[in-house]
């Protein structure tokens, strides 16, 4: 479904309680909230709990919902992200070096980021990345492909291409390194992809 959709008429449902125009805000805004938080969180179940914290929030705020609501989903998003790596640099008495710059960068991104997600809304980066896979070696292409849009596990793979397990992981890793060397400029989308 379209962001477009969501015009004034729903969020003022929205705001009288009807849960239908609730489900639409919900089917419309998840995968797009989802994009954003992987930007800043690369982690999939964290983000994917991030945008169901705002959905929760939003239906318990719904009285004072105003129409538009994309810049509000989106800081809500980024808010999100930011108190989880915030939680995560207080609640880890000791963090190795890496793990400290890597949530320093996270925090200092999204402080400085106010839209990395411009032109998430056209098509033309699903085409760029379903560009670069059909490039990949065939053999690579095939495994890469099972891995990632029909989410096999490496382990099922193999069976299912008679091959071992490590070849699988092998390929995977290689079709990733190509993927991002051929897709450097959309780096802070390939979490999206990459992050299982």
């Amino acid at each position: 479904m379209s962001i477009r959709r969501i015009n004034e008429e729903v969020i003022s449902m929205i705001s009288k309680g009807e849960e239908k125009a609730f489900s639409l805000l919900y089917d419309c805004y998840y995968t797009y909230l989802n994009t954003v938080a992987l930007c800043y969180i690369y982690n999939r179940d964290v983000a994917n709990e991030i945008v169901n914290d705002v959905f929760i929030n939003v239906w318990h705020k719904r009285n004072t919902l105003r129409y538009p609501i994309h810049s509000y989903l989106i800081q809500s998003v980024k808010n999100g992200c930011l108190n989880y790596i915030r939680s995560q640099k207080t609640s880890e008495r000791v963090l190795d070096e890496h793990k400290k710059q890597l949530l320093d960068f996270q925090e200092e991104y999204i402080l400085s980021n106010p839209t990395p997600l411009q032109y998430v809304e056209t098509q033309e980066i699903e085409k760029e990345v379903l560009k670069a896979i059909t490039k990949l070696p065939e053999k690579c292409r095939n495994i890469f492909e099972q891995y990632l849009f029909l989410g096999k596990a490496p382990e099922e793979i193999a069976i299912e291409n008679f091959i071992t397990v490590s070849t699988v992981r092998v390929q995977i890793k290689n079709a990733m390194d190509k993927l991002k060397l051929s897709l450097n400029h959309l780096i802070c989308l390939l979490p999206l992809i990459f992050f299982k």
